[in-house]
């Protein structure tokens, strides 16, 4: 029982602020985020692939729902990194390349 109670102590000390990670920058928050928003549209096209190989191996028409469910989904995932960079912009001062 000690063992628990020294265990759970030593697990909260752990998780105090005072412990955390120092403040990261804003700007590495933000190129984080991108970089996320970027891997879920590549995850997302992946599954607009995946179902289109589907369909074109089936040699039928009968997965078209399955097809708009997963292009919307990517349309949000590449309207969510847009949004990230425009922010990511905004906050760094930078003009993207074109």
């Amino acid at each position: 029982m000690r063992r628990i109670v020294l265990t759970l102590c030593a697990a909260l000390g752990l998780a105090t602020p005072t412990n955390a990670e120092p403040d990261v920058p804003a700007a590495s928050v933000r190129v984080l985020r991108v970089e996320g928003a970027a891997v879920d549209v590549r995850r997302a096209a992946e599954d607009v692939e995946e179902t289109l190989k589907t369909i074109h191996n089936s040699g039928g028409l009968n997965r078209f729902t399955t097809l708009k469910t997963r292009l919307d989904a990517l349309h949000r995932m590449t309207v969510s990194a847009r949004m990230a960079v425009d922010v990511a912009v905004e906050e760094m001062g930078t003009v993207p390349a074109e």
